[in-house]
């Protein structure tokens, strides 16, 4: 990362128009360029920005914003895997037994808790709400803003977003130009981004530490318990499949954007589907009928008064959901399943 831009206060240039072949030369430059690594938080900083990219408050025509609370809490949960589960260094070893400040933190908090640190197996949601907060508070200050909110802004010529510590912001408010380049191109840009850390973690970790390095960055922010999300659909009424019609016995939840897409769990992308409905879409989308059913669907379910669908609901909108469809359409996943058999097309 750039070193002369680690310790930012903040970026309050002006955008300006930019096109998309500027803004993808922008993040590869960041992601590839040959600047000294000490650490991956820029990539884990990338990542938990894609993963949130359809969280951000649209409300705005020429910037969209991003709270910190929900990129820390992503950073958290990616460390939390990789390092307690996966057991896989983030800096390089050296001499006088360094680590990074983001492994310090997990291994203190492991101490408070009395984990083990060389026995840790269960994933970051397996933590009560309350301990993952405060520990995703403790690497918001100590990391996130401290190290690299500057720092990848300077890498990205600080056009990607702006930010103020002085004003106290809590987040970050992305370029319009720079949203619609990465909601589009989301899939490419997380390929280049794993590329490079991956190649990171095999220079600084041991061979068979390494092993499967693709599945893990994959799989570290996959939900291993979706039943909140599925107790809340029955709640709501849903005993029929989604896609079908089927009354339910045995039930999946169903991400309706393909999860490989979005990376991300929100109640208003989630339905209950019958285990062949389920099996059969796989990572396909629906037809569009299914999409306009959805939308339906939601506008009843955001009016349940209950606190977990409040929460989930904060930043939806159905042309944030459009969006997602579009863009994973865009990005290659193949649309027009339908129930009975019918393949997507």
């Amino acid at each position: 990362m750039n070193n002369a831009g680690w310790d930012a206060k903040e970026n309050l240039i002006p955008f300006s128009p930019i096109t998309d072949g500027e803004v993808i030369r922008s993040i590869n430059s960041a992601l590839i360029g040959n600047s000294k690594r000490t650490t991956s938080y820029k990539f884990v900083f990338f990542k938990s920005i894609l993963d949130n990219l359809f969280n951000v408050d649209l409300n705005s025509d020429s910037e969209y914003f991003l709270g910190f609370d929900a990129i820390s809490l992503r950073f958290a949960e990616i460390y939390w895997n990789l390092i307690l589960r996966c057991k896989l260094r983030q800096m390089p070893e050296n001499s006088d037994g360094k680590i990074s400040a983001i492994e310090r933190i997990l291994f203190d908090f492991c101490e408070k808790y009395g984990y083990s640190i060389d026995e840790t197996e269960f994933a970051f949601e397996g933590l009560r709400n309350a301990q993952q907060l405060e520990l995703s508070e403790k690497i918001k200050k100590s990391v996130v803003t401290k190290y690299v909110l500057g720092a990848f802004c300077a890498d990205t010529d600080w056009k990607f977003y702006h930010f103020s510590k002085p004003k106290k912001w809590h987040g970050i408010f992305i370029s319009r130009d720079f949203f619609i380049v990465l909601a589009k191109y989301r899939s490419d840009f997380e390929k280049v981004n794993y590329f490079e850390w991956i190649k990171y973690l095999e220079g600084i970790n041991k061979e068979e530490d390494s092993y499967m390095l693709a599945s893990k960055l994959d799989k570290s922010t996959e939900r291993e318990n979706l039943n909140p999300y599925r107790k809340t659909l029955f709640e709501f009424g849903q005993t029929k499949c989604f896609y079908c019609g089927k009354n339910l016995g045995e039930n999946a939840v169903d991400h309706f954007i393909p999860w490989s897409f979005v990376k991300d769990d929100k109640l208003w992308n989630f339905v209950l589907a019958c285990p062949l409905c389920n099996s059969k879409k796989s990572d396909s989308l629906t037809s569009q009928d299914f999409l306009d059913n959805l939308r339906l669907r939601n506008e009843k379910l955001r009016k349940m008064n209950h606190d977990f669908v409040q929460r989930e609901f904060k930043s939806y909108t159905f042309s944030k959901l459009a969006l997602m469809y579009q863009n994973a359409v865009f990005n290659g996943y193949r649309c027009g399943w339908m129930p009975g058999g019918r393949d997507a097309r």
